[in-house]
């Protein structure tokens, strides 16, 4: 890349501040001067370090050096000096002279990251709080020359080059969020990864300047007092009428002072051993297993609050380990699981309380858990889950961290929200994420970089694909940004084809070619994972080995996070097998990559939509009578397992009456409340006519009854927190599930094999609709749909848009969905399926 004459002025936007957090006021411009570095290949100013840089800096100094001559073509050389003039690198302690003292608070754990970056008529400051606020002020500089490190790894590395390379910048910086990380669940445990992950943290400012520990701590802290424990068994939660060591899930008797105090010490211990820690955690273990209503010690506490339990525990060891004199010591936790909910009482000012973004519990939102422990003094972080392998399998526009459109909304917005910490769980999936990580990266730094976040990915699709920019765009738009529903097909035959494309226009430039060469290996891992996912018998463990070569064989791009997927397929028994027959370390040859983009070409079609959706009405009324319907030989069946969020359509006779519903649900997350609400479109407010919410995920069978005193057409709705609901219905109501592109949760209505019944108007010439399987986990998509005289017309083998034509005299009929697996949703008819004729509304 040809980068020439770049000029910068960036100014950082206004920090809103943490009432425990004493940043410095802007620091007051002074006219910055524009400074040419190099010229015509001669470097014109020298990298100054002090007398006294430590090793860090003078490495520093010296990687900037090398930078700088990479992008200039000139000869840096590094210097020790007084900082008043050349490129001072080095803390504001390194160059006293420059009078910087008080811009800086280095002993401050939550200013650490803070430079200062600006020209001056002799040269250029890089000076930071701490040497790692320098390093920070380093890779700023070089950013700001066109230096880019987009995705760990030499391939993803761009340094512009240039004649002259000058710079005009006044900028005081320090992050948004005061700790930032994007992990790789499953660890980086083949070794490949690290040094290239460290570099691009270190060369995209994502560090932990406030080293925050928040990590499940009470394992830890049994294990460093098992005998203590098996000494007093009273310690342990009584579950069941026991107190005994559960495992990884043990949870501790919170209401027993003398546990209390064993933790206590163990804290002070930790602190005492090893002073330069900023935090603790204190997070309980996972899962379950906290102290019943037996326990007479917890219930001396109070609210009986899960999260008043945990967090009296941690406010204890914060007044503890601060009264050691040991300077500011934090305990780190997670609003989480069980111990979610907004506590009863206030937190200690040293707990700072991380909200994780998933398994919420006791019918809160997001919004809700985060306001409710700030109104009780908590200092605020985030855990969200960016890529989590047993979620998304690695696929395109199917994780969060693979959004960059929602992150540029959804950071920003945890930022207002008092959020000061950001950790999230990922994968070593670059293909399908990076572009996502790359662009939070930006944001964790600075949330306004949110209003440019279209100019981020613009210049990235130049700057990393140049000549190739076009179709790689295209590429990017697709499995990234864009929001149109395409199934694996699609998406895979446009895929190849974008990729086709962008190496034929990169030819000639080497670095680009691999780039793309990359993309090309991570879109064959999303085939050969497709053709798994839809495997059966013995196919599926052909397709399954096929999967683990290629993606150990890939490994090394880092595109998919490949012993994730190694360990969730085969075991990380097999992944730590050196000899094991899937693995092989050849490189791919030119050859190979060209077969696999002309197969996929040659497999996949893209897919036009070719037919045009009909909308129809919610005022629904019995088909039966309105269309003289005959009657069903076979009724067919709902789906046996609907899970979360389900609506159905019933049809009251007369009114006021009672509804008598038995339902039971089998537990599977028991996450939020159970209820099951009643609507009418006759009530004049938007109120339901009737609630109950008596029905608990224990497998036992309610009997719920709700009261209504209209006729005619209700909604019932079911809420159940992720738990399977099932409902025997009265005999002789009318039910019908919508099957509606709209209906919320209705994804969630398919689990488990049904049959069920719809009506194609008269004239109808095509029915069109969407398949998809439900999730990652569940069956493939499967099953027949039959015309009105029984007919198979189409067989679904795989998710995506389907057309069938209507022969004739099919129309103004039933026809079937049967033996069916996974989602459909009607499009050309109406979108609403009964067992009966007689249930169809």
């Amino acid at each position: 890349m040809k980068s020439h004459n770049v000029f910068f002025n960036r100014f950082s936007i206004p920090i809103i501040t943490l009432a425990f957090l004493l940043f410095p006021p802007m620091i007051a411009a002074d006219v910055s001067a524009e400074i040419i570095l190099a010229e015509q290949g001669e470097a014109l100013q020298p990298v100054v370090i002090s007398g006294d840089a430590s090793g860090d800096i003078e490495e520093t100094a010296r990687k900037l050096t090398l930078y700088l001559g990479e992008i200039s073509g000139a000869d840096f050389s590094v210097e020790r000096g007084d900082g008043s003039s050349g490129i001072a690198v080095g803390t504001y302690a390194d160059f006293p002279g420059l009078a910087l003292d008080d811009k800086f608070d280095g002993e401050d754990p939550f200013r650490r990251e803070e430079y200062l970056l600006r020209t001056h008529e002799n040269g250029v400051y890089l000076i930071g709080a701490t040497e790692l606020a320098t390093r920070h002020a380093v890779w700023d500089l070089l950013h700001r020359t066109g230096y880019r490190q987009y995705f760990p790894g030499d391939t993803w590395e761009v340094i512009p080059e240039t004649d002259m390379l000058r710079v005009d910048v006044d900028s005081f910086e320090s992050p948004d969020y005061l700790a930032r990380r994007i992990w790789y669940n499953w660890g980086m445990r083949w070794g490949y990864n690290q040094e290239p992950y460290r570099k691009w943290q270190e060369r995209n400012r994502m560090a932990r300047g406030f080293e925050l520990r928040s990590g499940h701590a009470y394992g830890r802290i049994h294990s460093s007092n098992r005998e203590t424990f098996e000494e007093n068994p009273e310690f342990y939660a009584l579950v069941d009428g026991e107190r005994e060591y559960l495992g990884g899930d043990t949870k501790f008797c919170i209401g027993n002072e003398g546990l209390r105090k064993l933790v206590v010490e163990y804290a002070k211990a930790q602190v005492r051993e090893n002073p330069e820690l900023d935090s603790i955690s204190m997070d309980p273990s996972d899962g379950g297993g906290w102290c019943s209503d037996e326990c007479e010690l917890c219930a001396q506490l109070g609210s009986g609050s899960i999260s008043d339990r945990a967090l009296t525990l941690a406010n204890e060891v914060a007044e503890a380990i601060n009264e050691l004199e040991l300077g500011e010591k934090y305990v780190g936790m997670y609003a989480y699981n069980e111990h979610g909910p907004p506590p009863t009482i206030d937190v200690h000012p040293n707990v700072i309380m991380s909200a994780a973004t998933g398994f919420l519990r006791g019918g809160y939102s997001l919004d809700e858990i985060i306001e409710g422990w700030r109104e009780r003094g908590a200092t605020l972080g985030i855990y969200d889950y960016f890529s989590v392998v047993a979620w998304d399998w690695n696929q395109s526009r199917r994780a969060r961290g693979g959004r960059p459109l929602d992150l540029a909304e959804r950071i920003p917005d945890f930022y207002e929200e008092g959020a000061r910490f950001f950790d999230a769980e990922s994968g070593d999936a670059w293909g399908p994420y990076g572009l996502g990580f790359y662009v939070a990266s930006r944001l964790m730094w600075d949330v306004g970089e949110a209003e440019r976040v279209e100019e981020i990915i613009t210049e990235f699709i130049d700057t990393a694909f140049g000549p190739a920019s076009e179709p790689m765009g295209e590429f990017y738009h697709l499995i990234a940004t864009d929001t149109e529903r395409r199934s694996d097909e699609d998406l895979l035959g446009r895929m190849y084809r974008l990729l086709g494309e962008a190496r034929k226009l990169a030819a000639g430039h080497p670095d680009i070619t691999e780039r793309v060469d990359h993309l090309i290996l991570y879109t064959r891992y999303y085939e050969l994972y497709h053709r798994y996912a839809n495997a059966a018998g013995d196919a599926r463990e052909s397709a399954r080995d096929e999967l683990l070569a290629h993606t150990y064989r890939m490994r090394e791009t880092m595109m998919v996070h490949s012993y994730g997927i190694w360990a969730r397929l085969i075991g990380q028994g097999a992944a730590h097998t050196d000899d094991h027959p899937l693995k092989d370390d050849e490189p791919f040859a030119d050859e190979e990559l060209e077969g696999m983009i002309e197969e996929g070409i040659e497999r996949f079609e893209p897919v036009e939509l070719d037919f045009t959706a009909v909308q129809y009405s919610e005022e629904l009324v019995p088909a039966a009578e309105a269309l003289g319907l005959e009657e069903v030989e076979t009724p067919g069946v709902f789906p046996p397992v609907p899970q979360d969020r389900q609506n159905y359509y019933i049809w009251v006779e007369e009114a006021p009456t009672e509804l008598h519903l038995k339902v039971t649900v089998q537990k599977r997350w028991d996450l939020r409340p159970h209820k099951i609400t009643l609507y009418s479109p006759k009530q004049v407010y938007v109120e339901p006519v009737d609630t109950s919410d008596i029905v608990r995920p224990d497998g036992e069978t309610y009997d719920v009854v709700l009261e209504t005193d209209y006729s005619g057409l209700h909604r019932i709705e079911i809420q159940d927190g992720g738990d399977h609901t099932r409902i025997e219905w009265p005999e002789g109501l009318r039910v019908t599930l919508p099957s509606t592109e709209d209906t919320p949760g209705v994804k969630n209505h398919f689990r488990g094999k049904w049959s069920m019944y719809f009506y194609v108007p008269k004239g109808t010439e095509v029915v069109g609709g969407w398949a998809e399987r439900i999730a990652n986990w569940a069956p493939p998509v499967s099953g027949v749909m039959r015309d009105a005289d029984g007919n198979v017309v189409h067989e679904f083998d795989d998710g995506g848009y389907f057309t069938i034509e209507v022969p004739e005299g099919q129309d103004g009929r039933l026809w079937k969905f049967e033996n069916t697996h996974g989602l459909r949703q009607l499009m050309t008819v109406p979108p609403y399926l009964a067992p009966t004729a007689s249930d169809l509304l």
